[in-house]
């Protein structure tokens, strides 16, 4: 296999894993709001909790956004431990080099490769 075709089959991959990733936490986190907030979550937990609707529909929030529910909704999230919030930050400068297309380094698809891992790992054992 040449460089070109390695580093082509290299960003595939990543590019699925970050899929994987955003679809997972958008599910789960859908789950977890609906669980505590009731099926209207998207519209009762920002006028519960903050008096305001919410600014933005749900499915047009970016990656760093889905994160910040852990921060804002605290009590629907309640056993997230800091080391799925670290392990999710870590994934930022990744997601960003994937959506722009800039090649990753080995380094970094191994740390995308283990965050994932162990996110959805999480994700999946705790809905």
């Amino acid at each position: 296999m040449t460089e070109k075709n390695a580093d082509l089959e290299l960003m595939k991959n990543a590019y699925g894993l970050l899929y994987e990733i955003e679809n997972s936490l958008r599910s789960y986190i859908h789950r977890k709001m609906e669980d505590y907030y009731g099926i209207h979550w998207y519209e009762v937990a920002p006028r519960k909790e903050y008096n305001r609707p919410p600014s933005r529909t749900f499915d047009s929030l970016n990656f760093s956004d889905y994160s910040s529910y852990f921060a804002i909704y605290p009590k629907a999230f309640k056993k997230i431990p800091r080391k799925f919030l670290t392990l999710l930050h870590q994934l930022y400068p990744i997601r960003n080099k994937i959506a722009h297309n800039h090649l990753l380094t080995h380094k970094e698809f191994g740390l995308l490769e283990e965050n994932v891992a162990f996110l959805v790992n999480f994700m999946q054992s705790n809905l």
